[in-house]
């Protein structure tokens, strides 16, 4: 199957998603003004990973104008 490197890749940027997420609800429940750097970095790592899952899912379709 062709496809393990990419699902392993997938599923790594959801693990790091989940991770990231986890970090959010942290941050909001245990509120503090010195946490705004990193919960902007933990923005920009999911907007990253989500363009990345949407870059791989797109990448390996077969072209259907043929």
């Amino acid at each position: 199957m062709g496809n393990e490197p990419l699902d392993s890749t997938i599923k790594e940027a959801f693990s790091e998603i989940y991770r990231d997420l986890d970090k959010l609800v942290f941050i909001a429940n245990n509120a503090n003004i010195f946490n705004q750097m990193e919960v902007s970095r933990i923005e920009k790592s999911i907007k990253q990973n989500i363009k990345a899952i949407e870059y791989l899912i797109v990448s390996q379709k077969p072209n259907s104008s043929r």
